[in-house]
């Protein structure tokens, strides 16, 4: 007996985090009838689990930087269209070091910075403390760039997902897929828990998750990584800048890069400091970002670490919350009684030349592989909705899913430690 289709679209999208729900956005405003699909809700997954920080000066020169300023520009549109639902602070951000072999390097990434057209400068710690109160109290001095943002990811995901409900486009939440229907090597639509839903194009924006698309023909080089954070109560009602530190710098590809970097004057934390008993190497990928957001609401966001390589476990290590409580103790003592609200762990996936995989393929479309997809994500709907329109766009070329530097770069892994 034929059943009825749980619904029909242009275009179905699966994946209700930045990507997608921008992708659908974009989409329905070109005319399309779209449909999303989540398996939980939006912004439950990686989107909704993160600083915030709307990085530019971490992002190396070419396409990952003007990836990132095209996405910061994004933020400043929907905000426009959408109304102010989502919280979006342009105050800049700092990169502070806390010691004198840290200042050197960064002496080098200052120059690097503002040959890519950025604009930066070093700051002393009396001024670096005029855009942020909650400066570490080690922290000695710092690179300030006006250009970084801070945008609540959650309320943002959240406000697109009203606006293309508000737009006409249908939502299902809390319905997983199983599977895309094919007539041939045409794909028709997905199987989900909750029936069929047809439509000529399929979108998948599904974050780590894309690593297992390969039963639909679609293989992608992502690799997968636990980060993971602690927020604090509300410790500070003063606006403060997005934070980055030296004690890790997983994503800072535009430190990492240069020749003067040393590793080991900026190491991620021991997340066995302190413990009698000696912990062995797990090897699977320990490292860490030091970053610290303050949020509207006084709290602090800190993390992330970064842990459990290739696996899809969403749940926050122990070593990884002591980890960061340990550093929290360092540079804020006066702060050690404050109270630890939430642990939160989000699934990063990134590829191996670090930026996303934006196109067609084997009858599908995808939208996935975003290191920095805070900054990528916005811009990476708009490229999708136009190659799908038939528009001419920018980025198409470098974000192909057979670019040579996605596969090149494969076998030399520039991805997760």
């Amino acid at each position: 007996m034929k059943t009825e289709p749980l619904a029909t679209a242009d275009v179905i999208v699966v994946g209700a985090g930045i990507a997608g729900v921008c992708t659908a956005f974009e989409l329905r405003h070109r005319g399309f009838d779209v449909a999303i699909i989540e398996q939980r809700f939006p912004a439950f997954a990686a989107s909704g689990r993160n600083p915030g920080a709307v990085w530019l000066q971490l992002q190396r020169g070419g396409t990952e930087l003007q990836l990132a300023r095209a996405g910061v520009a994004m933020y400043q549109e929907y905000a426009d269209r959408i109304g102010t639902r989502f919280d979006l602070r342009t105050r800049g951000g700092l990169f502070f070091y806390e010691t004198d072999a840290q200042h050197e390097v960064l002496v080098d990434y200052v120059a690097d910075r503002r040959a890519h057209g950025l604009t930066v400068d070093f700051v002393t710690r009396k001024q670096a403390l005029k855009h942020a109160p909650l400066l570490p109290s080690t922290a000695i001095g710092a690179v300030y760039c006006a250009e970084d943002s801070q945008v609540d990811s959650q309320r943002f995901v959240r406000a697109m997902a009203e606006a293309c409900t508000e737009a006409g486009v249908k939502r299902f939440d809390n319905t997983a897929v199983l599977s895309t229907i094919r007539r041939g090597d045409t794909v028709t639509g997905v199987r989900t828990v909750r029936g069929d839903v047809h439509g000529a194009g399929v979108v998948w924006a599904t974050g780590a998750w894309a690593r297992d698309l390969e039963p639909e023909g679609i293989t992608i080089p992502l690799q997968t990584a636990r980060m993971g954070q602690i927020i604090t109560q509300p410790i500070d009602q003063r606006p403060s800048v997005v934070l980055h530190g030296p004690r890790g710098v997983a994503f800072c590809g535009a430190l990492t890069a240069l020749s003067s970097f040393r590793a080991e004057l900026f190491a991620a934390p021991d997340p066995f400091a302190g413990v009698s008993t000696h912990q062995p190497d797990d090897g699977d990928g320990w490292t860490y970002d030091d970053c610290i957001t303050h949020y509207p609401d006084g709290s602090l966001h800190i993390g992330s670490s970064v842990d459990v390589t290739g696996s899809l476990n969403p749940h926050i290590s122990i070593r990884a919350t002591q980890a960061m409580i340990g550093t929290v103790i360092d540079r804020y003592p006066t702060h050690a009684q404050s109270g630890v609200t939430a642990l939160w762990a989000g699934l990063q996936s990134t590829t191996p030349d670090g930026l996303p995989v934006v196109d067609r393929v084997d009858g599908s479309y995808v939208n996935v592989g975003h290191t920095s997809g805070i900054a990528t994500g916005p811009i990476s709907g708009r490229i999708l909705a136009q190659i799908i329109a038939g528009e001419r766009t920018e980025f198409a070329d470098e974000l192909r899913a057979d670019r040579n530097t996605l596969h090149v770069a494969a076998s030399t892994e520039r991805a997760l430690p």
